[in-house]
């Protein structure tokens, strides 16, 4: 089912029901194998973010009744992350292998792509000998129990205004910071404040054509972003113990590919998201809250 609030619901009802539900499909992925499969990884990576960006809006709005929530999404999002690191690792460097062979040569490609296979299967030996899944789950289920009592505190689109408009804010700033410096860490906190903005939008996006155009150009922006962040990822773990000799010059290959790359990543996404900052926040969130308006008046 999608991830948006129904008609016939109060936004409240709907931002619990919403929550519950992708906690549900985080204890189903996690009560299997310890730890769970790439797959599994990525949906429980992909729920922990819902329900964090529900939170973020209950919260913005002096919601009540979130407890610890924050504190253990954040802790299941951390472990899990170095595992699905691994993975995306492999999958970046293939990609800059497609894009760049007369810089990935097969020799180079090969030795990186061992070293990257062997730290995956490090980073499962270790997740399989240290992770203490069972107490993951167990925060799961707490975070779970919590959200029932979760209470914006205004009513209906009232719940999300200042969540979406905090937001905008954000990452209008984030942008103009990322475009002026163009550094990799204001880049990712850049991505960060679209992806939180694009989970918000969707809650809405049955309302109207403006809210489902803004959710298709978020989605294409952290994509994008997300790739770019990937490369980051990627050159951050060979550079790790100090390369030399052919780890160095295989580093460098990587880097020059990945520049490239990150280059070209970094302006479509630029290109796109601008658009969506030529209001200002208070604008935006007017402009919002006139489709939801119209959408639940048409239902």
């Amino acid at each position: 089912m999608a991830f948006r609030l129904r008609s016939s619901e109060s936004v409240a009802d709907g931002l619990r029901r919403l929550a519950r539900k992708e906690l549900n499909s985080i204890s189903k992925h996690l009560d299997g194998a310890v730890p769970p499969r790439g797959a599994a990884i990525h949906e429980v990576r992909k729920s922990v973010k819902k329900v964090s960006a529900i939170l973020q809006v209950v919260d913005a709005d002096n919601g009540h009744g979130l407890g610890k929530s924050g504190t253990r999404l954040r802790s299941i999002h951390r472990r899990l992350s170095a595992l699905r690191d691994a993975d995306v690792m492999l999958e970046t460097l293939d990609t800059l292998r497609a894009r760049g062979r007369s810089v990935l040569n097969e020799p180079c490609y090969t030795r990186v792509r061992r070293r990257l296979s062997s730290h995956r299967t490090s980073a499962m030996k270790a997740a399989r000998r240290t992770g203490p899944w069972r107490r993951i789950l167990q925060s799961v289920r707490k975070v779970r129990r919590d959200a029932r009592h979760w209470k914006p505190g205004h009513r209906q689109f009232g719940c999300l205004a200042e969540g979406i408009r905090r937001t905008h804010q954000g990452g209008r700033k984030a942008m103009t910071r990322a475009e002026k410096r163009q550094r990799a860490t204001d880049f990712h906190d850049w991505r960060k404040q679209i992806k939180a903005l694009w989970y918000e939008l969707r809650l809405l996006e049955g309302c109207g054509p403006r809210v489902r155009r803004d959710v298709r150009a978020l989605q294409r922006t952290e994509a994008w972003l997300g790739d770019a962040h990937n490369v980051v990822v990627l050159c951050d773990e060979l550079s790790n113990g100090r390369p030399q000799g052919e780890s160095l010059i295989d580093l460098d290959r990587v880097r020059l590919a990945g520049d490239r790359y990150q280059c070209e990543l970094r302006t479509k996404a630029l290109t796109t998201a601008k658009r969506l900052y030529t209001r200002t926040p208070r604008d935006y969130v007017k402009a919002i809250r006139r489709e939801w308006t119209n959408g639940r008046t048409a239902t």
